[in-house]
């Protein structure tokens, strides 16, 4: 398959775990379910929770995945940005300067960047006589960001009624700047909360753990039995969601 075919076909606004990823979200989520199953079932019945938690799993890993990715493409973006900047300051033609701008890119995040994939082709497909507004407009819709987006929309239209495009793209690497910079800083502010959050949300298990291993007996009474299974299992519910209330609470959109 060639590159042209490979970058075509991507789309960020989904993420495709590879071979060694589904790997690795299996093993976790084997080790999860069997935790689970040993905690508040102790019985090996307890692991046809193993499909659920896999899910989760899959959906959390590929959420974070694929939201690093957005941010890593963002990043390079505002660079690609930057670069046309330059180059149409230093007196290049729009499509001159995206021609520019691939070399930058080249240099600046190598060739398996995801930006200079995307100029590469989109500089091919220029070179083949299609309106770069129309492949950058195609671009933006795969890039699943709001920003690429804007940007794009405002290029066409500046295509088409001869604006400035010199002060749009120092305009739109401006705002990409602030909004990293802004979400840089909640970051770091949320970083400390968010390791409170994992611990917390760790704890009852620990604590479950540890009353299983130090008073077997005191817990006894939950397991072997239809009732101490619908309790655990209402418990196992609470827990769940408790997870997914305090991973909501920390997503801060910028």
């Amino acid at each position: 398959m060639s590159w042209q075919k490979e970058r075509k076909e991507m789309d960020y606004r989904r993420y495709a775990l590879s071979a060694r990823e589904w790997i690795w979200s299996i093993c976790v989520s084997g080790v999860l379910a069997g935790g689970i199953a040993w905690l508040f079932y102790r019985s090996v019945w307890g692991l046809v929770v193993f499909p659920g938690v896999l899910a989760l799993y899959v959906r959390g890993y590929r959420k974070e995945r694929q939201e690093k990715r957005r941010e890593r493409l963002l990043s390079e973006f505002k660079d690609g940005m930057q670069a046309v900047s330059a180059a149409l300051l230093a007196g290049y033609s729009m499509e001159n300067a995206w021609r520019e701008a691939e070399k930058e890119l080249r240099e600046l995040h190598g060739e398996q960047s995801l930006m200079h994939a995307e100029f590469r082709q989109i500089n091919a497909a220029v070179q083949l006589n299609q309106p770069l507004e129309k492949v950058l407009a195609a671009f933006a819709a795969r890039s699943g960001c709001e920003d690429i987006e804007s940007f794009a929309d405002v290029f066409v239209f500046a295509k088409r009624s001869g604006g400035d495009f010199a002060k749009i793209i120092r305009t739109t690497v401006s705002k990409l700047t602030g909004r990293m910079e802004v979400k840089r800083e909640i970051q770091t502010v949320l970083a400390g909360k968010r390791l409170e959050g994992k611990v917390m949300n760790a704890m009852p298990m620990l604590i479950l753990a540890y009353l299983t291993v130090t008073s077997g007996d005191f817990l006894a009474v939950l397991y072997g039995n239809v009732t101490g299974g619908l309790i655990m299992s209402a418990a196992l519910a609470a827990y769940a969601g408790t997870l997914g209330i305090s991973s909501r609470i920390l997503e801060i959109q910028v």
